[in-house]
């Protein structure tokens, strides 16, 4: 079960028990940073527990992902199975989603009157809700009245960054399951995969990516990205040295103060990645900027700035 979910082993084991064992809980929080599968673990559940052909109480398999039960929960038009989240309440309110910065009471009294409604061809009702933690006082107040009286084969998850921003009686009445950030070989293994990228820059992605898939998504999506340019080819590439002078040959044609300038935003953004290294390799990058301003040879201050920074990569 869970196979084609990517890391969250823990959350995976802890979900895969209760389903065999039968001991569901009516009502989760699913908390971790954006892109790290929340939404994918809610959407597989609620798949496994609808499936026509696989039954999750007799099979270690999961959800077959064919069945006309699983299209629609992945087509999200299956009448048993609703995310409640700013596109919904979009479409309710007949607004457009970019008004959309709260989930208001009207939105949660909708759900909860599919609540109170009868299954109509599954086997359980599943609300996911997302995210949980821009639900209004009136909202969440509304919520935890359904939380409290239940009704049978229904799930409520809730989807968010931070527990501590959702209502501690909601809390009180929920399992809380933490999803971790992905790990970077997870990342990259990824997106060789699935994005027909090659190591090096499925590598350097990964890095990027904080442990959202998300957000290694957008990086790739990025046609003209800067971040793959001479920042990324100085710290992920194996370089020879005539690579590194035909680099600073070509860098000082195109203009050696603006890509200077690009680097430095660059590095400053992969402070996080590698603080000790970045600090280093801004003195060199403003160093190099001081001397151009001043004149100096381009071709001459790329040289050694371009050394000088494959030298801290070795350190």
């Amino acid at each position: 079960m869970f196979e084609n979910i990517l890391g969250q082993q823990k959350v995976k084991k802890i979900l895969l028990n209760q389903i065999k064992s039968g001991k569901i809980a009516h009502t989760y929080i699913f908390v971790g940073y954006t892109g790290v599968g929340k939404r994918y673990v809610a959407a597989e559940f609620a798949r496994i527990l609808n499936c026509t052909v696989n039954d999750f109480t007799q099979t270690d398999i999961g959800a077959c992902g064919r069945c006309a039960s699983c299209e629609k929960i992945k087509k999200n038009i299956h009448p048993d199975v609703h995310f409640i989240d700013f596109v919904k309440q979009a479409e309710l309110e007949e607004e457009d989603l970019e008004k959309q910065k709260v989930l208001k009471i009207e939105t949660i009294r909708h759900m909860q009157k599919e609540v109170s409604t009868k299954i109509h061809e599954g086997k359980w009702k599943v609300f996911i809700i997302e995210p949980a933690e821009k639900m209004n006082i009136a909202a969440a107040s509304s919520l935890l009245k359904t939380l409290e009286e239940p009704p049978q084969n229904t799930v409520i998850v809730l989807i968010a960054k931070h527990r501590e921003t959702i209502l501690r009686t909601i809390v009180s009445r929920s399992q809380t399951l933490f999803f971790q950030p992905l790990r970077q070989n997870e990342i990259s293994s990824w997106l060789m995969l699935n994005c027909s990228l090659c190591s090096v820059r499925a590598q350097r992605i990964s890095e990027l990516s904080e442990g959202s898939l998300e957000i290694a998504k957008r990086l790739v999506d990025e046609k003209d990205s800067s971040r793959f340019s001479l920042w990324c080819k100085l710290n992920s590439q194996n370089l020879y040295i005539s690579d590194v002078l035909e680099l600073s040959r070509y860098t000082a044609k195109i203009g050696a103060l603006k890509c200077i300038d690009t680097m430095i935003t660059e590095a400053k953004n992969d402070f996080r990645l590698y603080p000790q290294r970045v600090v280093s390799a801004l003195d060199l990058l403003n160093i190099s900027r001081s001397l151009l301003l001043k004149n100096v040879s381009a071709q001459t201050v790329l040289d050694n700035l371009f050394f000088g920074l494959l030298d801290l990569k070795k350190q």
